[in-house]
């Protein structure tokens, strides 16, 4: 015997290949017999074809991005780039300061500027 969370995954999947017309003719009067025998899954099959209808209808608009989107997207690729510029940039700058300093210090002299 079957698992009642299986029964139930096998029942979705069932009603949902039914309303998306997936099933062949034995199956589909298997799920049609238990449809009418429990509203339950009337109900879960006519949420099945709501959410296809307005997925199709979804499909065939078109998409448009609206411009603030775009613009709030180019400014964080934007923002993004300088901060990983400046990163490297203070990184650098910071590692030259230090190898400055330990050549003032004498602690490393052939390692600031070849001297």
């Amino acid at each position: 015997m079957m698992p009642a969370d299986d029964r139930r995954w096998e029942i979705l999947e069932k009603v949902g290949a039914y309303a998306a017309g997936e099933l062949e003719v034995g199956e589909a009067r298997e799920v049609e017999r238990l449809m009418y025998e429990r509203l339950d899954y009337r109900r879960l099959a006519e949420s099945y074809t709501r959410m296809l209808v307005m997925l199709d209808a979804l499909g065939k608009e078109p998409v448009e991005v609206p411009s603030a989107a775009v613009d709030h997207a180019a400014r964080r690729a934007y923002v993004s780039a300088f901060m990983r510029n400046a990163e490297t940039f203070v990184t650098a700058l910071g590692r030259s300061y230090l190898d400055a300093f330990v050549y003032y210090l004498g602690l490393r002299r052939e390692s600031y500027g070849g001297i």
